[in-house]
């Protein structure tokens, strides 16, 4: 199928998929005509952009989706290192977690106290004290 039909297929925009295709993602072949040349994208590309946008929703980056696409795709990832991938996931996700109630507790105190003086004094503490 063409770009333009698998932007319709799958909301996403040509030039996302471009991007994929830049990242080694996804992959087309070129077929002319006349001319021209165009991407065509076989069966298995919906697969693998059904793949991306699970990774996408686990919180996987596009770097990190490019590193396991291939091996998934060719099933060449045993039970016991998908099961560790996903479990690093989770301690990142968990920390993320603890930065953003840090963060959420920190926003919360200064909202107590939101003078001058209190923020000054906050980001002295923090080391970013404006000289």
């Amino acid at each position: 199928m063409l770009i333009g039909d698998l932007a319709k297929l799958t909301g996403l925009s040509k030039d996302g998929l471009r991007h994929y295709e830049a990242m080694g993602l996804i992959h087309s072949r070129q077929v002319r005509a006349g001319t021209r040349h165009y991407c065509h994208y076989d069966e298995t590309t919906l697969e693998r952009l059904e793949l991306i946008a699970l990774g996408k929703r686990l919180h996987f980056s596009l770097r990190e989706i490019a590193e396991l696409l291939n091996r998934l795709m060719r099933d060449q990832i045993t039970r016991e290192e998908r099961s560790a991938i996903m479990l690093h996931k989770v301690g990142q996700i968990d920390q993320r977690i603890a930065d953003l109630m840090a963060a959420r507790q920190e926003l919360i105190d200064l909202a107590g106290a939101p003078d001058k003086g209190m923020v000054d004094q906050r980001l002295k503490q923090l080391g970013l004290a404006l000289k």
